[in-house]
């Protein structure tokens, strides 16, 4: 009985594939494309601005609320936040001029400071339903600047504000289309 038994195992060790018996291993191949590296959006709660004579009249400080904006950018790589703005008057550029264009808009965010937007002239480039922009940086301000953030990202929200002296010369009746543009630049090239 003692040699079935023994002869039994060795016929059943007989069956197994001889790969049961060695190391075995496998490995696979796929190719990671990144075609972008940066994503920002733009929140806003910057609604129409209506001056009246009420408001020129309760007007608190130097400058008129105009709402907030929040903008969130999530990035894989080094980055910068740049902006500035462009206003329009009828589709065409406001006439007569601003005093102070660059003195105009504020950015105030609660711990970074206030960011005054310089006038850029970008609406040949710039929608709100996203574009592409590689520079040049030297006509928009730093507003933030980070790195790897993924998954949340960076969140940031600003009070817009508006410096009534720096509008110039205005008539009554007058309407300008102001539009903010944020730019990401990916910092590690």
């Amino acid at each position: 009985m003692r040699k079935l038994w023994i002869l039994g195992v060795i016929g059943a060790l007989a069956l197994l594939p001889f790969t049961a018996l060695a190391d075995t291993g496998d490995a696979t191949t796929a190719t990671l494309t990144l075609c972008g590296v940066i994503y920002i959006s733009i929140t806003d709660e910057w609604d129409n601005l209506t001056i009246t004579q009420n408001a020129i009249e309760t007007m608190k400080g130097n400058y008129f609320d105009w709402g907030d904006l929040s903008v969130n950018v999530k990035a894989m790589t080094e980055y910068e936040v740049w902006g500035s703005y462009f206003a329009k008057e009828g589709g065409a550029d406001v006439d007569p001029a601003f005093g102070d264009p660059d003195n105009l808009i504020a950015l105030v965010h609660t711990t970074d400071g206030t960011f005054w937007l310089p006038y850029n002239d970008l609406s040949t480039v710039a929608s709100t339903g996203g574009f592409n922009y590689s520079g040049p940086y030297t006509d928009m301000v730093s507003l933030f600047t980070g790195s790897n953030n993924m998954p949340a990202g960076t969140d940031k929200t600003y009070d817009v504000q508006l410096d009534p002296s720096n509008l110039g010369d205005r008539e009554a009746g007058e309407v300008i289309d102001f539009t903010i543009v944020l730019v990401v630049e990916d910092n590690s090239m």
